[in-house]
């Protein structure tokens, strides 16, 4: 029960050509794959995302063992999915043979898992700070209609920040009640989930307080939002950000042409 094995939003500073874009390249394509992504209901085009989810990871220098690694938290979830999905057409609908319910199951949990791990990738390859400036940057436009842009970015750059820190602490929390004879891991399912509630109440505890004492070190620091502020090291868009967002826009639209292709091959 290692939880600061878990590296899931950690930053990892390595030298790579995605580790080299600018954020708001990212960021941008990002939201253009999870777009694409969250309503693809085919495997081809599953299968496809996977494959560029590969060359990414590639193109990045990390290893896919550590980025499949890091997404276990979130593997109960795909588990949850897929037994809904499944569970939902085999009962609710008479017409459905058990292999196409399993089949439905088995592409709402990949796509999840899909989108989880494009997720992922982001802050593994972008420091929380060029991170926060990146999101800042793109959502300053709406700064005229009253949107606190700034303050969007910097809540993000600090959960980015917090989440290694949490995960250090639920690690030595674990220890301290195991260390006192609590079985955190035996038993059933229920008696797993309310022999955790001696973790999470200090857990919250320790949040709470690092909350506060943040706060009070931006007060103390004179913080009074974004206005005035300026960056030590500005975001500079180059001519491979140009390219990066182009091909992935080139690429979405190959693999939606390629999978309308093979659906009408397929109903022939």
């Amino acid at each position: 029960m290692a939880f600061a094995s878990v590296s899931m939003g950690q930053y990892v500073p390595i030298r790579s050509f995605v580790h080299s874009l600018d954020p708001r390249a990212k960021l941008f394509s990002l939201a253009g794959i999870v777009a694409a992504l969250f309503p693809s209901d085919e495997p081809v085009s599953l299968s496809c995302y996977a494959l560029a989810f590969w060359g990414a990871v590639r193109l990045s220098r990390l290893s896919l063992g550590m980025v499949l690694k890091s997404c276990r938290p979130v593997l109960f979830l795909a588990l949850f999915t897929f037994a809904f999905n499944a569970g939902a057409l085999l009962w609710g609908t008479a017409a459905e043979t058990p292999v196409r319910a399993l089949g439905a199951g088995a592409v709402a949990a990949s796509r999840l898992l899909l989108l989880v791990f494009f997720a992922v990738l982001l802050p593994l390859t972008t420091a929380p700070l060029e991170l926060a400036d990146g999101l800042e940057s793109l959502l300053s436009p709406f700064g005229r209609f009253g949107f606190p842009a700034h303050e969007c970015a910097m809540m993000t750059g600090v959960a980015l920040r917090f989440i290694p820190l949490l995960m250090d602490e639920t690690d030595r929390i674990v220890k301290a009640q195991l260390s006192r004879g609590a079985e955190l891991d035996q038993g059933g399912a229920v008696r797993r989930m309310l022999a955790f509630f001696p973790v999470l109440i200090p857990l919250f505890v320790i949040i709470f307080r690092r909350a506060d004492e943040l706060a009070l070190a931006m007060e103390a620091r004179g913080y009074q939002g974004g206005k005035g502020r300026t960056r030590r090291r500005p975001l500079v868009w180059k001519k491979r950000d140009t390219g990066a967002t182009i091909f992935v826009v080139f690429m979405i639209a190959v693999f939606s042409v390629f999978t309308r292709l093979f659906r009408s091959f397929a109903g022939l």
